[in-house]
């Protein structure tokens, strides 16, 4: 990949022969999809500039991180009825319900706190990434 400003817009092209001479060429370590330029190069100065191996890999974590976010929230929102219903009894301070609730839902809220417990423990193992391999290896899929 070639990025490149002109006339104060950043222009990208993935070959050679469509770009002028003051191009920053950036290896975009294999990756599949390639991610978005930005991951690649920031600007320092008014001037394009290529990022760190460290610096991309801190940007693929935290997109990591948003997609872990994004699969976390989807996973539980088939269950935030039961989080509602028992934050209602709560609040008109029937814990009757409360509890009829827990007991009625004991399934679903086991399952929301699988998730959760497993949310945490890939959210280090991502912060862990050493290397760009080991981020790859890290897999989002929930299989409480």
């Amino acid at each position: 990949m070639f990025v490149w400003l002109e006339n104060g817009e950043l222009k990208v092209a993935f070959q050679k022969e469509h770009v002028p001479e003051d191009v920053i060429e950036i290896d975009t370590l294999g990756l599949t999809p390639i991610p978005p330029v930005e991951a690649f190069i920031k600007v320092e100065n008014g001037r394009i500039v290529k990022k760190t191996q460290d610096e991309v890999l801190q940007w693929l974590k935290d997109e990591k991180m948003r997609m872990l976010k994004d699969y976390v929230a989807s996973l539980l929102s088939s269950t935030d009825y039961v989080i509602t219903k028992m934050a209602e009894a709560q609040i008109r301070n029937d814990m009757e319900e409360v509890e009829a609730l827990k007991q009625k839902y004991s399934t679903q809220l086991q399952q929301r706190e699988a998730i959760r417990v497993w949310n945490e423990q890939m959210k280090q193992a991502i912060r862990n990434a050493q290397s760009l391999e080991e981020l790859r290896g890290i897999v989002i899929e929930f299989k409480g």
